[in-house]
């Protein structure tokens, strides 16, 4: 049984795969499967997964003959998975070559560990890339996860086919988050992952209505974990505030407590 299982969904991106899988092909450490799952592609996708499985046998062919969707591809890959670590890479992306080493040594040194990932880096029609440390306050607000980080496959959740219009991965790591009593994430400090930017990419095309929707859907599916983090409305630093005022006024004139409420609720 390998170590880690890549998963690389692929659709009509075979002018990039080779590059994803080189990166794989030329990692420092070596014991790994990769699962290129070929979604119905219609392009030279299906030739460059054909020929890289015939030069490696560690590389494996899976295909879906229509296109199921990236969620569905992920969720095939991740059932034929057999590692003990799970990386999911998407076709056009690419991973450095020590990120497998490094993540499988923290994984193997802290059972406690949920997830690790690396520095990212942007490159391609748009290099700027604004991805905040993780916290659960931030991912909870937006997803501070690339989807090729590690996880354990005993903590593996599916991915969400309704999902349809994108943000399936921060929908995929909420659900891994709260699937776990006490999750915890590692960023390595190395740069490990190198995303690619297309301006025709799926995500470039959400509009402002349908991440409404998707942000509403979020809260609705992940309501326990939401729960789980947000603060007692009673202990926030305004409402302290707000108490200190009125102890100190309620030595003053019953004058001097009405216009103390009134410059509050009408600064």
């Amino acid at each position: 049984m390998p170590k880690v299982s890549v998963i690389v969904p692929c659709y009509n991106l075979g002018q990039y795969l080779p590059d994803a899988l080189n990166s794989v092909r030329t990692q420092t450490f070596q014991d790994w499967e990769c699962l290129i799952v070929d979604n119905g592609s219609t392009d030279k996708s299906r030739l460059v997964m054909t020929n890289f499985c015939a030069s490696d046998q560690r590389f494996i062919p899976v295909v879906l003959h229509e296109n199921q969707g990236v969620a569905a591809a992920r969720n095939k890959g991740l059932e034929l998975a057999e590692g003990e670590y799970i990386l999911f890479l998407d076709a056009d992306d690419m991973i450095g070559s020590d990120y497998m080493a490094d993540a499988v040594s923290a994984l193997d040194a802290d059972p406690t560990l949920t997830v690790v990932y690396g520095k990212g880096v942007r490159f391609g029609a748009e290099t700027t890339w604004d991805l905040p440390p993780f916290s659960m306050d931030t991912m909870l607000a937006r997803n501070c996860l690339y989807i090729s980080c590690f996880f354990r496959k005993a903590d593996a959740v599916s991915f969400d086919p309704e999902f349809k219009t994108g943000f399936e991965d921060w929908d995929f790591w909420l659900s891994l988050l709260e699937s776990v009593s006490e999750p915890k994430v590692l960023q390595l400090q190395s740069e490990c992952f190198y995303y690619r930017t297309r301006r025709n990419s799926r995500n470039r095309g959400v509009t402002d209505e349908a991440l409404v929707d998707i942000r509403r859907r979020l809260w609705e599916k992940h309501k326990s974990l939401y729960s789980r983090y947000f603060c007692d409305p009673l202990k926030t630093v305004e409402y302290a505030r707000l108490e200190s005022s009125f102890r100190k006024a309620s030595k003053w004139s019953l004058a001097w407590k009405l216009r103390l409420l009134y410059r509050k609720l009408f600064p």
